[in-house]
């Protein structure tokens, strides 16, 4: 249902309260905030942060914010102020800005000493007639949880965080990026012109990236309409209202071809026409990215997005720039009455789809153990929900695996799934509380937080390897959860009864209860939702005793297999829901586990995805260094391997197959792909971005070579030690 509008009365009765009581009101909020003037300097305070930070008014108002916040002690060598240039940018791009984590340290009162402080900052600007008159920082201490676990002499590329600080940043970013289209998608719902959907994209997805101004092109009679955000002067915008259909604005041009223009610096934007030189040199804006707006595989217009700055463009970001401009189109379709009323309804259905696909992220790689995650939306013309699955390594080696359902079959189930999810990664990832310590700390942050939300969830530890043990000890807790599924090695399957624990978000004082199975080689876990095993007219008894015969049939060749197995299961019998599934399965020649491990071969399956190159350099190495082989050639057979899985994802378009073995006297790498094009060497070419994958094996391998397989290829390499 969409929202009703809100009357000219009800605005008028939600004005703001005359400033005394506003003014009583944030003096006794119980959070820290700041008011800063467009020069810095401190405008106002609330008794919280005069606590924090321990000082009184009077040393405070009317004082440089720098001086609130001297320079951090980690600050860039060149004298810059992190603080500073935080609040120059939040003040001129009029948009929020989050640091999960800096360094500051305040001075206590008089003449004290300071000391180490680490803080999280949230910096919003306070706009009149669109001119920011005031910055609004909300200020939270977290030195108790932030530490500095830095060895000594590690370099810190991050000014103001350590390594492990880094670790935690890049997680809060991915949260940030996956709030950024939430908050896109609820804006986007509501938007009514074009200027809105341009404020919606700009202001809350392309922000967390960084971009500072933003644009869309839509078709205006025999040329395009250009629509700027608030990053661009009322000059350009009325200057470049419309331009032709032709014109060589690479906006325009993505309009038309339906190709994605990156141009990450000064350098490529002037060099990708004289046009985009003007442009650069009369707004500022070095690097751009434009995208087509795609419907069903139309064209309906283009997003452009600048940035001030040269800007290096990461996997991450572009996906988030995918699903921005997924959910913009939508939005176009939408207001421009393009599609009929059902349309439309796919069209909100296909962009809360967006947001719950990227909350459900690839399992972790971890060794001795074999992950698969699915997710299989309901039938056309159903509803979306709230169902997710998760699988993450904790600080101390533990893998953490979750499958969930929220109650709803809407975007607010959808949203409330990604909270949950992120509430649970928050909570496990640098401890170690159980399963059901972990459940009831969840319900908990439920309730603190009024996240008003219903939901059954499973989850389950798998404890690291204990040396001299091949099996694996798994903890679980199921808060009303469909009962997980076990399957030994051999056939056997077992339903594992989690007893009667409530759902979360019912009862956040109820006891929870924890249970515990031991893993040998080639045994198998199944988590699921209700989509798996619920069928029209049939209780939910006899899908789960469908889904036990399944998993009775011959071993497996890997939890993906089981998984797809399972899946096709479900099609056959029509899906009536959406349905998350989890597999995990303890490599069937796992064998026990070492003080020190000396395991010389690794073999892993990548999914046809450009971060598995990421993921095999990683286990290269790590098989290298554990071996005892020398720097310099592990060095090269890392190379060379991300050479080999680059060229399987991109030309076999299929998963591939790394072998990694190292013996006394070499390593040898193999990677298997479906493609069975044989490579071949190509002429030497200084300035060519591919093709160089064979020349390198020509030129660092002691020997190579292209085998074939069943379906496909395999290509390998041998390097002798340095002796």
């Amino acid at each position: 249902m969409r929202p009703l509008p809100i009357p000219e009365s009800l605005v008028d009765d939600l004005s703001p309260a005359p400033p005394p009581a506003m003014g009583a009101v944030f003096d006794a909020l119980p959070t820290a905030y700041l008011l800063l003037r467009p020069d810095f300097t401190v405008a106002g305070v609330n008794r919280e942060f005069l606590r924090v930070v321990g000082r009184r008014r009077a040393e405070v108002l009317d004082r440089d914010g720098s001086e609130v916040f001297p320079p951090s002690p980690d600050a860039p060598p060149e004298g810059r102020d992190l603080l500073r240039e935080l609040f120059e940018r939040v003040l001129h791009r009029h948009h929020p800005e989050v640091v999960p984590l800096l360094r500051y340290d305040p001075a206590p009162a008089g003449d004290g000493v300071p000391q180490e402080r680490w803080w999280s900052l949230r910096v919003s600007p306070v706009l009149e007639d669109d001119r920011a008159t005031l910055l609004l920082v909300h200020v939270e201490e977290v030195t108790g949880d932030a530490g500095d676990p830095r060895p000594d002499g590690a370099a810190d590329p991050l000014p103001g965080a350590t390594p492990w600080s880094r670790l935690q940043l890049e997680q809060a970013r991915a949260s940030q990026r996956a709030s950024a289209l939430a908050g896109t998608a609820l804006r986007l719902a509501s938007a009514r012109t074009l200027s809105d959907v341009v404020r919606a994209v700009a202001g809350h997805g392309l922000a967390a990236i960084g971009a500072d101004g933003a644009g869309i092109a839509v078709p205006a009679g025999d040329g395009w309409r250009l629509v700027g955000s608030s990053g661009f002067s009322d000059d350009h915008r009325r200057r470049w209202r419309t331009v032709p259909h032709d014109s060589p604005l690479p906006v325009c041009h993505s309009a038309r071809t339906g190709e994605r223009v990156l141009l990450p610096d000064a350098a490529a934007t002037d060099a990708y026409h004289p046009e985009m030189a003007r442009v650069r040199a009369e707004n500022g804006r070095r690097a751009w990215a434009t995208l087509p707006l795609l419907v069903g595989g139309e064209v309906v217009g283009g997003l452009a997005a600048g940035w001030a700055q040269d800007h290096a463009f990461t996997v991450e970001e572009l996906e988030l720039l995918d699903g921005c401009a997924a959910q913009c189109a939508q939005a176009l379709e939408r207001i421009t009455g393009e599609r009929s009323a059902a349309e439309e309804a796919r069209s909100v259905r296909r962009t809360a789809e967006t947001l719950q696909l990227s909350l459900l992220t690839r399992p972790p790689v971890r060794e001795g153990l074999q992950l698969a995650v699915r997710y299989q939306p309901a039938a056309r013309g159903a509803q979306v929900g709230g169902d997710w699955f998760d699988a993450f390594a904790t600080r101390s080696g533990a893998t953490v695996l979750v499958v969930g359902d929220v109650v709803g079959h809407d975007q607010v189930a959808a949203a409330a799934m990604g909270q949950l999810r992120n509430v649970v990664r928050g909570i496990a990832f640098d401890g170690d509380d159980r399963p059901a310590t972990l459940l009831t700390r969840l319900d908990r942050a439920m309730s603190g937080l009024e996240l008003e939300a219903l939901a059954t969830a499973v989850l389950a530890v798998v404890d690291p390897p204990v040396a001299g043990l091949a099996s694996r000890r798994v903890r679980w807790s199921s808060a009303g959860h469909l009962p997980p599924l076990l399957r030994r090695a051999g056939g056997r399957v077992e339903v594992l009864d989690g007893g009667d624990d409530l759902m979360l978000g019912v009862d956040a004082a109820s006891q929870r209860h924890e249970h515990l199975v031991d893993l040998e080689a080639g045994d198998g876990l199944v988590l699921y939702t209700d989509g798996l095993v619920e069928r029209r007219g049939e209780h939910l008894d006899e899908g789960i005793r469908s889904i036990r015969t399944a998993l009775q049939g011959p071993d497996p060749r890997s939890a993906g297999a089981w998984a797809d197995a399972l899946l096709a299961t479900v099609r056959a019998g029509g899906v009536a829901d959406d349905t998350a599934l989890l597999v995990l399965q303890l490599d069937p020649d796992a064998a026990p586990a070492r003080a020190v491990p000396q395991d010389s071969t690794v073999e892993l399956v990548l999914p046809a995805d450009p971060r598995s190159v990421r993921d095999a350099r990683r286990a290269t190495q790590r098989c290298c260094t554990r071996n005892g082989l020398d720097d310099d050639t592990t060095e090269t057979a890392v190379l060379l391997t991300s050479e080999l899985v680059t060229n399987a994802i991109v030309h076999g378009r299929s998963d591939a197959r790394l072998r990694v073995v190292v013996d006394p006297g070499s390593v040898y790498v193999e990677v298997a792909d479906d493609n069975d094009r044989v490579p071949v060497l190509q002429t030497h070419d200084d300035e060519a971005l591919s093709g160089r994958g064979v020349s390198l094996l020509e030129t660092a391998a002691s020997r190579w070579g292209v085998a074939e397989a069943a379906i496909g290829k395999v290509v390998w390499f041998t390097l002798d030690r340095v002796r």
